[in-house]
């Protein structure tokens, strides 16, 4: 019986031994506006043994507790197939030596990416603008109209929507337009919940001056971003305007649109003299 008195006394001490030296890393993986999610995995790991290691996954705070055996210099990881969608995160691992006093050693992974300033929850809008994309004594483009005047799909055709491309003397009018999707980051001036609208249409080229191509139908796709209120040098546009076949009369803004709200693989153009501005008055 005093055996294993003995015994049981000499395993708590050694098992006391171990607490006092054991080693707390408190890790947040979070984003600068506090967002952040449950389930992301870290792993906690020894330079100078890889097999000390030690993995857990965030709470709903973004936080996580490691405990490792003794004082040493960790690897602290993030595993970035755990990150939520559309999170981001530069930095994936930090080095540092672990003490065993204090309450711990903390550690900050900070997200980035769509995860961490989601757009505003998209509405309805329509827009007006005017304006001439390109410098120089002659711009490239000139363009202006309404889209979805008044939010209504029904006025006007859904709008009318100019542009003169100055290189070609081509004179395009979109004549039937549909709003596809509004989206974007708020705006304040005006005091709208979106800053982007995506349209499609048909309408007609024709050209104009020294350029006798004849009127033909075409159909188009645009994009049109409210940045800034006086958008000179901050609104982008990008419009692509093709006949039945598939053939560009005229872009403004590189890629060819894929996919419908929003709209991927493009570039628009930004403007240099004018607006581009976003409403959402008489809009539900």
């Amino acid at each position: 019986m005093k055996i294993k008195l003995i015994l049981a006394a000499f395993l708590a001490a050694m098992l006391m031994a171990a607490e006092l030296h054991a080693c707390t890393v408190l890790i947040t993986v979070i984003c600068p506006n506090d967002n952040t999610a449950a389930g992301i995995k870290v792993c906690v790991t020894s330079t100078s043994d890889s097999s000390v290691s030690e993995c857990d996954v965030t709470d709903q705070n973004g936080f996580v507790s490691i405990t490792m055996p003794q004082p040493d210099k960790y690897q602290i990881c993030v595993d970035t197939t755990t990150l939520p969608a559309g999170a981001t995160l530069k930095k994936s691992c930090q080095t540092l030596f672990v003490p065993d006093i204090g309450p711990g050693v903390s550690v900050e992974f900070t997200l980035g990416g769509d995860f961490c300033t989601p757009p505003h929850a998209p509405g309805p809008c329509w827009m007006t603008g005017g304006g001439n994309i390109g410098n120089g004594k002659t711009p490239e483009f000139s363009y202006g109209g309404v889209v979805n005047p008044g939010c209504s799909a029904t006025a006007a055709g859904g709008g009318n929507w100019n542009v003169i491309d100055h290189n070609t003397d081509l004179h395009f009018q979109g004549q039937f337009i549909t709003v596809d999707d509004c989206y974007g980051a708020a705006t304040r001036s005006p005091k709208v919940t979106v800053r982007v609208i995506e349209f499609h249409g048909t309408g007609i080229i024709s050209g104009i001056g020294g350029n006798s191509d004849a009127t033909i139908p075409v159909n188009f796709v645009g994009q049109a971003i409210d940045n800034h209120d006086g958008g000179a040098g901050s609104d982008q546009l990008y419009l692509q305007v093709t006949d039945s076949a598939g053939n560009v009369w005229l872009q403004i803004g590189t890629g060819n649109p894929v996919g419908v709200g929003p709209i991927t693989g493009i570039t628009p153009a930004t403007v240099s003299v004018g607006n581009i501005q976003i409403h959402q008055s008489s809009c539900n």
